[in-house]
C-alpha cells in the first residue's frame, strides 16, 4: 500500500487526494461523512480534496434525495491524466526550446558586464577563496609573496584549503617571490607548476592574485584582511597577458631542496 501512495503522490496527488480516493474506490459511492470518518480528515478540508479530485476528473458527484455522495471514477482515468501532463510537458518543452536562444543571448549579455565585488574580514576572503576552489575550469593562475594570507592564518584553514583544492583536482600554474625554497613532493609539483619570480619583485607586493575561469581576485595579506573579486574577460585576459609575461622570465622551482 506504501508504493501505492508513493505513486500516486509521484504524479501530482496530495496526501489528502491519494486517501480519499483510495478508500472511495472501495465503495459505489459515500458522502463526506463517511469520508470524514474514515480518513479521521476535516470535513473542510474533504471538501476540498473532492472538489480538485473532481477537476482532475477522478470523481464524480450525485444527489440521492436530500444527501450528496461522490463515487471515485476507475483508475484508468489517472493514466489518462498522465497521459495529458506528458503532453503539456511536451508542449512546454518545444516552446522552451523556442526561447532558449533568446534567453542564452541575454545571459551571455548579462556576463559580460564587469562586476567587482569587495570583502572584508576573514569570512569575506573566505567567500572570495571558496570562489576559486570551486571555479568551473579547475585551473588557475596564481602569484603569490612568500608571507600571505594562506601561509599566516590558521593552520586548519590552510588544510582544508590544500585538502580542498586536492580533491577539486585543481591544476595551477604558480609564481612564487624568490624566498627560501621548501620540499616539494611529485604530486604538489604537478599540480602546483611552481616557478620563482625576478629577484627584483621580492618584497614588493603583499597581495595574492588568482586567475581563473573570467575572474581575477586579490587577496590581501592578513594584516589588511580584504579580498577583491573582479569578473571580466578583458581583465582576465589582460592579467593572464602579464602572467605569460612573468611566466616566461621566471626561474624553475629549485628540485633539490
Amino acid at each position: 500500500m506504501n508504493k501505492v501512495y508513493d505513486i500516486l503522490k509521484s504524479i501530482g496527488f496530495t496526501e489528502t487526494e491519494t486517501k480519499i480516493y483510495l478508500i472511495g474506490l472501495g465503495y459505489s459511492s459515500l458522502g463526506v461523512s463517511e469520508l470524514v470518518k474514515q480518513t479521521q480528515i476535516k470535513r473542510t478540508t474533504v471538501y476540498h480534496a473532492l472538489d480538485t479530485l473532481m477537476q482532475k476528473g477522478l470523481v464524480a458527484k450525485k444527489g440521492i434525495g436530500s444527501r450528496m455522495v461522490f463515487s471515485m471514477i476507475k483508475p484508468e482515468q489517472i493514466e489518462k491524466l498522465v497521459d495529458e501532463k506528458i503532453a503539456l510537458l511536451e508542449k512546454q518543452k518545444t516552446a522552451l526550446e523556442e526561447i532558449v536562444p533568446f534567453l542564452t543571448q541575454k545571459t551571455s549579455q548579462k556576463e559580460s558586464q564587469v562586476r567587482v565585488s569587495h570583502f572584508e574580514g576573514l569570512e569575506g576572503i573566505k567567500m572570495v577563496v571558496e570562489e576559486a576552489l570551486y571555479c568551473k575550469s579547475r585551473k588557475w593562475d596564481i602569484i603569490a609573496p612568500g608571507k600571505n594570507f594562506f601561509s599566516e592564518f590558521d593552520k586548519q584553514y590552510a588544510q582544508y584549503f590544500l585538502e580542498t583544492r586536492k580533491k577539486r583536482e585543481i591544476m595551477a600554474r604558480s609564481l612564487w617571490e624568490e624566498v627560501r625554497a621548501r620540499e616539494l613532493n611529485a604530486i604538489e609539483r604537478a599540480s602546483r607548476n611552481p616557478k620563482i619570480l625576478p629577484a627584483i619583485m621580492r618584497g614588493k607586493f603583499q597581495s595574492v592574485i588568482i586567475l581563473f575561469d573570467d575572474k581575477v581576485a586579490f587577496i590581501s595579506s592578513l594584516k589588511e584582511l580584504s579580498a577583491v573579486l573582479i569578473q571580466s574577460q578583458e581583465l582576465h585576459n589582460t592579467m593572464a597577458a602579464l602572467f605569460e609575461g612573468l611566466w616566461s622570465i621566471s626561474k624553475d622551482y629549485p628540485k633539490n631542496v
